[in-house]
């Protein structure tokens, strides 16, 4: 079984490259006769069939189309996809990888190469099957056409693809925010992009979106970002206990840059505790903003219980403006509702 697989994937590779070898040779000046007669050689059909395929099914500008120049389209659009994918595996994993060169560079090198080996091979792959050039300006019209009326989504997300390639405001490997999306760039295709979040969840999200709305790159230029984490005392704290004490976390803490140094700011008087904020930079944890913020409150409450600095809850203080006298009565009155015990119905024999 193998063995058979293996011989119809030789059969297969041997009758695309073959084709794929025949077009070129109908590029070179001098070999256009040769190929035809390799053509011609090599298909040995009855001719009843033969005269099937190359019966001329279709006129294209002063081009006739056969079948078997359908035929010879397809071969070539599977060759040339493959060919297309094929380099840009061996020039991003073998060569771009061995230079200094930004991931998301390299991985913009690599699709711009796919694009024009798919480019160059669609147009031998016409040419090889005898279609006149000059007769694909109908199509682009047509083309046209079709994008003014339902392919203009299609067509803005290729072109904004691009756009994104070559101006770069994302790439793969930046940690950015686009509307309630939140997540790491894996992939940028030429219709689309793929965002994993830290739930491990991949969102395709239209290039578009990157084109026409805000989006937030938390590693855009400079990886530094200042995290802020606000806390509240209780009155009577000593606030410059509190800031020293603010400060010693964020020193402590591993994932905190020493430069930009660690401040902290004492915003305002609350209405039940004095409001500070620690502001810190840091470059490592931008793929998991939360794990620093719940490092350094864990590290605030040991701080603040090992000096007894209380963070207080929200409280209320209520003041009766009502005289002494009507405050016992309903003092008075709650005290009775609640002492008197619940009467239990009497029932009659």
């Amino acid at each position: 079984m193998v063995i058979g697989l293996r011989w119809i994937y030789g059969l297969a590779s041997f009758v695309l490259w073959s084709s794929f070898a025949l077009g070129c040779l109908r590029l070179v000046p001098h070999t256009q006769e040769f190929a035809q007669r390799l053509v011609d050689w090599s298909i040995q059909l009855p001719r009843e069939f033969r005269d099937v395929l190359f019966e001329p099914i279709a006129r294209v500008g002063k081009s006739d189309i056969s079948v078997f120049n359908l035929f010879q389209v397809l071969i070539f659009i599977v060759v040339v996809f493959f060919l297309a994918h094929a380099s840009r595996r061996v020039l991003l994993n073998q060569i771009l990888r061995q230079t200094p060169l930004d991931l998301g560079i390299q991985h913009a090198i690599a699709t711009f190469t796919q694009y024009i080996v798919i480019a160059f091979g669609l147009l031998v792959g016409l040419q090889t099957a005898g279609i006149d050039l000059s007769a694909l300006t109908i199509l682009a019209g047509a083309v046209g056409v079709g994008v003014g009326l339902g392919l203009q989504n299609i067509a803005n997300n290729f072109i904004s693809g691009i756009i994104i390639l070559f101006e770069r405001p994302i790439k793969i490997g930046d940690r950015i925010e686009v509307g309630a999306v939140n997540g790491d760039v894996v992939h940028i295709a030429a219709r689309s992009t793929t965002v994993r979040t830290n739930d491990n969840i991949a969102i395709i999200i239209p290039n578009s979106s990157f084109i026409s709305s805000n989006v937030i790159n938390w590693s855009h230029g400079d990886s530094k970002v200042r995290f802020r984490v606000p806390v509240g005392v209780a009155y009577g704290s000593d606030v410059r206990l509190v800031e020293r004490l603010l400060l010693e976390v964020a020193k402590e803490n591993e994932n905190v840059l020493e430069n930009p140094p660690a401040a902290v700011r004492f915003l305002e008087f609350g209405d039940s505790a004095l409001e500070f904020e620690l502001r810190v930079w840091s470059s490592r944890l931008l793929h998991r903003k939360g794990l620093l913020i719940s490092q350094l409150n864990f590290g605030i409450y040991e701080k603040f219980k090992q000096h007894q600095i209380e963070i207080p809850f929200p409280q209320r203080d209520l003041h009766f403006k009502a005289q002494p006298e009507v405050l016992r009565q309903m003092i008075h009155s709650a005290s009775s509702d609640q002492a008197s015990p619940e009467r239990e119905p009497v029932t009659q024999g």
